[in-house]
């Protein structure tokens, strides 16, 4: 088999021997790859870095033609982000950006839209991310898969909004508008639809986590993903103990 080249974000890492590792790795050009990084746990291992979990490199590989798997014979590492690995909450966002493209991202084709966006929101992540970063990154993933969602225009008048919308609906991603909303009251609080009206126009919103879970939930929908992604989970308990005056800003 030819050797190929590929920019790569590590998704995840797991021991496969006692001096071997396998992982999984995010191609601009070819999905998901499976890496089986023989000899990748010794210390004189040519790698140095650019196969650790969150890592951005550049590797040249070579498929057996026989299994799943494929073999780096030479990586450069590009970027290892080390400020977001300093702080657990953007870690733990990266991590929910990772299992998403892990589980959900398909095999062998090239998704260099998707690889972008990914990138550019680790790249945030290194630095100081806005609060509306995952649920911009949640929203702008939908898109690319499909499932766009319209904040902006009203989904029965199909008027651009001139304040907030009256009504979300979280079936179809839509808004309707409060000449076109026949019911009485709206099965979202006032504050939320304010939020959305704000994030449909660039602006800070006041409860971005509202926003992320309001786009998961409308994403894994449409994706029938059936049980919760392990990664929010820990997000949620990273922001709880955020609030506590003891948690500890890095590791």
């Amino acid at each position: 088999m030819p050797l190929q080249k590929t920019r790569v974000i590590i998704l995840h890492r797991f021991p496969y021997s006692d001096s071997s590792f396998i992982v999984k790795a995010f191609s601009a050009d070819f999905g998901i790859l499976s890496f089986l990084l023989k000899g990748g746990k010794r210390k004189e291992s040519p790698f140095k870095g650019a196969f650790d979990p969150m890592a951005y490199s550049e590797v040249v590989f070579q498929s057996s033609g026989k299994s799943e798997f494929v073999f780096a014979r030479e990586a450069s590492l590009l970027e290892w982000f080390p400020a977001l690995r300093e702080n657990l909450e953007a870690q733990a966002v990266a991590q929910v950006m990772a299992e998403l493209f892990l589980r959900y991202t398909p095999h062998g084709i090239s998704l260099s839209k998707e690889f972008e966006l990914l990138l550019n929101a680790f790249t945030e992540l290194n630095q100081e991310p806005a609060p509306e970063l995952l649920s911009r990154w949640l929203f702008d993933l939908c898109a690319h898969w499909g499932f766009s969602l319209n904040l902006s225009r009203c989904s029965r008048c199909n008027q651009p909004f001139v304040q907030g919308p009256a009504e979300f609906l979280p079936d179809s991603g839509e808004c309707v508008c409060v000449s076109c909303f026949t019911h009485h009251e709206s099965l979202f609080e006032e504050d939320f639809l304010s939020d959305l009206w704000r994030f449909s126009k660039n602006e800070p919103v006041g409860s971005p986590e509202q926003l992320e879970k309001t786009f998961l939930s409308y994403l894994r929908n449409h994706l029938g993903i059936k049980r919760n992604l392990n990664s929010v989970l820990w997000l949620d308990q990273i922001r709880k103990l955020k609030e506590k005056p003891c948690f500890p800003s890095a590791i």
